[in-house]
């Protein structure tokens, strides 16, 4: 895999790309490990409803970056994709697919039409996210992802329901709700905040007088008539509802009047500078406590008989009312309020909702309003108010409102009843949790975002009034009013009276087309073979047996019409002694059509290799696995239908009778396909009987397991209780209760998998964007924590948000943001995962997306990298040359050796932390040595013990960067294996162990020796910089003032620094007055050897521009300015040694491979090479 010279890393990515596929490396590295320890890690599914983004990038890298580092470290890593599948999102994209809105436009079409185009709606973009998480290096099993739509992982949800409902977790009842007006249904308080969608508005804010009842007072002080309280809200269209005023009992309460006025108006005393600044004001009662005020009556603003009650239109006290904004007094809707609601639950008020499920007003409201959107109502109300003299004032204000996350339309508060988790409940053991089993990345989250989230948490709401979801399994009765959940499909089928008829398969006997291994569906008479009559004789008797230790015997028997077939059944019904006999197409062979009918099963196999295949592909002229699985429900659902109470035998061939298994037991297409691999090369034996299981559960038109709407809303139970009619709730589950299940449900926990789950659980390791601190990694928390008592996860890593250049987000319609395809088409995927595995957004924080500081890691880390690679290649023969034998290794290669070991320690202990930041800058750090000190301090070296090094240090490189560069990784591995003798390394850096670091090569104080030459060097070189000397000028002397450093006695770390700075001696002065002084008069001998140095590195650059190797022999023609002429002419010898040439003609010619024209301090310098 060796890539030249010429390196451009995407068209290296898509290279290993192909050799990770044909070489199946992702599949080697989960064998190698199976029986590793395991580590878990949850994988958030994402909607594919959508193209990938940035944000699904970052996130990828990481969930990538995590597993290949742990399975390096020889941990079994499981890494399974996942669909989300149901919810709004989906929806609002179908109601725009089919042109309508709204749940009454809906259910005019059929739910399920609306839902069957969400299901195929769903996976829309699967093949774009397949070939983006490929492209990304992302190591996933994308082919065999759990959906949250599927029936297994749907009724893992209905399990864990039943869980919590019986540990009093769950509850319906009525709560005051953010409720979306266009999606018709509520949305939880997470929902919103978790990607800000409160957006600031600016909207008339008025102020509006209610006038108390006449005949009250304020302790011994009655209230003259005209006594209004002044109220202020930035929502006119909730005052139609209101049904009380609150106050603070500590408040402090002025009554006043306005100059010429005879209104009394009542406020808090902190109130009046700001409502009066521009009046002049008679106060008239000072200092009222605010619990003087409560109890006083007043006048409604609006007639509304539905509000009235005896407890309506008071004051009562409240905690919210504060003093920040508005008058101290606040006007309370009920519904339209969390802090309302509960007040007026706690005084008894009336609850009545004004608005209807579109967000209009309905018929209960003011005439005037009465069908009006209730965002469209606000100017009516405004001018009804000032019409009538209740408008004391109006103003525009800009205040923060909460919008719909998914289609941004305003929201508002609705008290409507639901289905909640009792958060309360489990407030103190989800803090404790925290405390104890969760660990943050970063920290400050632990006891900061997420702790305060969960204190402030209120009960959860987990139904939806939709349609495309996970149907909430609870059956209530129309007469008692009993609830009753279901938590399982077989508790489904037991508790709708289960199959009516008993079934039992037959598989016909071993038959002649078997022994030919020929497909036939009845094309040709194959006959049962001797072995097969006996097979069916035995298998038969058996059963028999069976039936008769149960009293039962068989009714009916149903067969294929196939000759093998009929033969097996007639041997069967002789057994048995049935008469009662039928034969059923649809019990035939799958019919594959006239392509494959007659030819060697194993065509069959090499056009459809895979199982996946089969059920979605369809032979021409023939059948696909899914159409013979219509056929089968076809024959199982006309059974049930004609028959009742019946022992039923079906004769038939290995495939029908596994879809007969298939549609009978309700499995997905996933656990037929598993049921299928777990029983070997036939899913059931020549001449075998079994029994099938029906399951009364709901069906689709072609017989699969559905357990959405409507399919599920036909079924009702018979009331335990009362023996009433028990009928499904309308609601579905909010989204979040199947991510929160996401541990379990994907293994069909506790249904199947049970060991397996248990031993992955909880996760160590979970990663997304920091608002799922508020959703998804909360709702797994709570579900976990109900369910096994303990956190389901143990490390949790947030990334912040990536944000266009400027700060904004991202979008399309603006443009400006640089298409990801691009970027990777031109720095490659592993620059973009460094930059981001290195960037701020991997600490919570938002990263304002940057191309030239993605191009800036590209060039300091990977094409530093692969540079010090290439110089390593070019001299791969010495280095391979230099193997055998002792080699004597500098101080140089005992720092690069250190510094190698110290950085698989350094990157070890960060990746152990979840901290990529940290090491991905060791890894940069490294790099930077390795190259710009180490290599460039080696060039003119060409001793075992440089190769030596240099190849180990690239080596250990290639490991420890895989995690984060895996192409880069595989190239430099490939190529530096490919360079040793005799290599029995793995065939893929990721199929290497992870390395250890020896910490003897780990030499503390060596390494701040080095970092005290460097930093000579560094101060010495600006001292020539300021005296405008070139480096390639030798100087004399370098002075040095400090006499503690450690470098003082070492010979060779003062070699170091004479050849980095250009000195030929170096000093130590304790009389300097500066820490470094240069020697700044170069002699005549020092400026010849300047010259010559400036002229080898003129023609090394062009030997390099010619395309030579270092061991080609070339001519050098020089015309050169008369200086260095002289000093080339006296160091000829010197000269070739450096250039390699084997001749120098002091000339032009026009002979040569490669020419250049340089000017020089000395005036213009004509160069020529060409091969000896």
């Amino acid at each position: 895999m060796f890539f030249g010279e010429n390196f451009k890393l995407p068209e290296v990515e898509e290279k290993v790309l192909k050799f990770w596929k044909t070489n199946r490396i992702f599949e080697k590295s989960l064998a190698q490990t199976r029986n590793g320890k395991p580590f878990t890690f949850y994988d958030g599914p994402p909607f594919a409803t959508g193209l990938p983004h940035y944000g699904h990038i970052l996130a990828s890298t990481i969930k990538d970056v995590i597993p290949r580092y742990q399975t390096m470290r020889g941990r079994f890593v499981r890494r399974r994709w996942g669909w989300d599948c149901h919810g709004l999102p989906v929806e609002e994209i179908v109601e725009r697919k089919l042109g309508i809105s709204g749940k009454k436009q809906i259910e005019k079409i059929g739910i399920r039409r609306f839902n069957e185009t969400c299901r195929n709606t769903v996976l829309e973009f699967v093949n774009e996210w397949k070939k983006t998480v490929e492209r990304i290096a992302r190591w996933v099993e994308f082919d065999n992802a759990y959906k949250t739509m599927d029936p297994d992982y749907m009724e893992s949800v209905w399990w864990a329901f039943k869980e919590m409902h019986e540990k009093n977790l769950i509850y319906e009842g009525r709560k005051v709700l953010m409720y979306c007006s266009r999606c018709e249904t509520p949305v939880s308080n997470f929902e919103v905040a978790m990607d800000n969608s409160y957006k600031d508005v600016t909207e008339e804010a008025v102020t509006v007088k209610f006038k108390v009842r006449p005949g009250q007072g304020v302790g011994r002080s009655k209230l003259p008539k005209d006594t209004y309280l002044l109220a202020w809200t930035t929502t006119p269209w909730t005052l139609p509802g209101n049904v009380a005023l609150a106050v603070g009992e500590k408040i402090s309460y002025t009554a006043l009047r306005t100059r010429g006025s005879k209104e009394l108006y009542v406020v808090a005393s902190a109130a009046v500078p700001k409502l009066f600044a521009k009046q002049e004001i008679e106060v008239v009662h000072q200092d009222i406590a605010g619990k003087d005020l409560v109890g006083l009556a007043y006048e409604p603003l609006f007639d509304v008989p539905a509000v009235r009650s005896a407890k309506a239109f008071r004051i009562y006290s409240a905690d919210f009312v504060a003093m920040d904004e508005g008058t101290g007094i606040v006007h309370t809707a009920v519904v339209y309020g969390e802090e309302d609601y509960v007040l007026g639950q706690r005084e008894g008020l009336p609850v009545v909702p004004l608005l209807d499920e579109k967000g209009k007003f309905n018929d209960r409201a003011p005439k005037f309003l009465c069908n009006t959107y209730f965002k469209d109502a606000d100017p009516l109300i405004v001018a009804n108010l000032e019409r009538r003299k209740l408008l004391f004032r109006k103003e525009k204000q800009t205040h923060s409102y909460p919008h719909c996350w998914r289609c941004g339309t305003p929201l508002f508060y609705n008290a409507i009843p639901a289905w909640f988790v009792n958060i309360q409940k489990m407030k103190k053991q989800l803090i404790a949790s925290n405390a104890r089993e969760m660990h943050w990345y970063p920290a400050h989250l632990k006891h900061g975002r997420y702790e305060n989230s969960v204190r402030e948490a209120p009960d959860w709401n987990i139904s939806r009034n939709r349609y495309w979801g996970n149907p909430i399994p609870a059956w209530k009765c129309e007469r008692c009013g009993r609830t009753e959940v279901i938590g399982s499909l077989d508790e489904l089928s037991e508790r709708t009276g289960g199959a009516k008829n008993h079934y039992w398969v037959l598989r016909h006997g071993f038959a002649e087309s078997n022994l030919a291994r020929t497909i036939d569906s009845g094309q040709r008479q194959f006959h049962l073979t001797p072995t097969g009559i006996m097979e069916v004789e035995t298998g038969i008797a058996k059963f028999k047996k069976e039936l008769a230790r149960h009293g039962e015997k068989i009714d009916l028997i149903v067969s294929s019409d196939i000759l093998r077939a009929k033969e097996s059944e007639a041997v069967a019904a002789k057994a048995l002694g049935v008469k009662k006999i039928s034969f059923d197409k649809r019990l035939e062979e799958i019919r594959l059509g006239k392509g494959l009918s007659g030819c060697h099963d194993a065509q069959y196999h090499k056009q459809y290799p895979t199982y996946e295949s089969k059920f979605e592909e369809r032979p021409k002229g023939g059948e696909s696995l899914r159409d013979l699985r219509a056929r089968a429900w076809g024959l199982l659902g006309g059974l049930e239908e004609r028959h009742r109470g019946k022992n039923i035998l079906l004769v038939s061939h290995e495939y029908p009778i596994w879809m007969l298994f298939h549609t009978g037991e309700g499995w997905s297409e996933e656990r037929a396909i598993t049921e299928k691999k777990g029983r070997g090369a036939d899913f059931i034996e020549t001449g075998e009987v079994r029994e099938l299981r029906f399951r009364a559960v709901p069906r689709s038109e072609t017989g699969e397991v559905d357990l959405h709407r409507p399919y599920i809303d036909e079924i009702t139970l018979r009331c335990r209780k009362c023996g009433g009619k028990a009928k499904r709730i309308a609601e579905i589950f909010d989204s979040w209760t199947e991510a929160g299940s996401m541990p379990f449900a994907e293994y069909h926990y506790p249904f199947e998998n049970k060991k397996t789950f248990e031993n992955r659980f909880p996760a160590q390791f979970v990663a997304e964007y920091i608002a799922q601190t508020r959703a998804w990694f909360y709702v797994m928390h709570v579900v976990g924590l109900a369910l096994f008592k303990r956190a389901p996860f143990e490390h949790v890593v947030t990334t912040g948000t990536i944000l266009a250049e400027d700060g904004s987000k991202m979008s399309k319609s603006k443009e400006n943001y640089p298409d990801p395809w691009n970027v990777i088409g031109k720095y490659g995927v592993d620059a973009l995962r460094f930059y981001l595995m290195s960037s701020v957004v991997m600490q919570a924080d938002n990263l304002n997306f940057n191309v030239r500081d993605l191009e800036t890691a590209y060039r300091r880390v990977i094409v530093t990298l692969w540079n010090v690679y290439n110089y390593f290649a070019i001299y791969a023969g010495a280095a391979e040359r230099s193997r055998a034998g002792r080699v004597k290794k500098t101080v140089l290669d005992k720092w690069i050796d250190g510094r190698r070991e110290e950085l698989v320690r350094a990157v070890t202990s960060h990746m152990e932390s979840y901290d990529t930041v940290r090491a991905t800058r060791a890894i940069a750090e490294y790099i930077d040595d390795l190259s710009r000190w180490y290599l460039r301090r080696s060039r003119k070296r060409t001793d075992a013990a440089f190769f030596i090094t240099l190849r180990d240090a690239l080596f250990t490189a290639s490991r420890v960067i895989a995690p984060f560069m895996p192409y880069l990784a595989e190239v430099l591995y490939g190529n530096i294996v490919g360079h040793t003798t005799g290599s029995k390394h793995p065939v893929s850096v990721h199929l290497v162990s992870w390395p250890r670091a020896d910490k003897r090569l780990i030499n503390k104080r060596l390494f701040s020796k080095m970092v005290e030459v460097r930093r000579l060097a560094s101060v010495a070189l600006a001292k020539r910089a300021e005296a405008g000397i070139k480096v390639r000028q030798p100087l004399s002397v370098l002075k040095i003032k400090t006499q503690k450093t450690g470098v003082k006695l070492d010979k060779e770390l003062l070699g170091i620094l004479k050849e980095e700075v250009n000195v030929k001696e170096v000093v130590f002065d304790k009389k300097l007055k500066v820490e470094v002084e240069l020697d700044t008069n170069i002699t005549p001998e020092l400026r010849e050897e300047g010259l010559l140095r400036e002229l080898v590195r003129m023609v090394q650059d062009l030997r390099q521009k010619a395309g030579l190797r270092p061991r080609d022999k070339i001519v050098l023609l020089a015309e050169l300015p008369k200086e260095m002429r002289a000093a080339a002419v006296k160091q000829e010898g010197a000269l070739k040694r450096e250039v390699n040439a084997r001749e120098v003609q002091y000339k032009k010619s026009d002979k040569f491979i490669a020419e250049a024209q340089t000017k020089t301090d000395e005036g213009e310098a004509w160069l020529g090479v060409r091969k000896s």
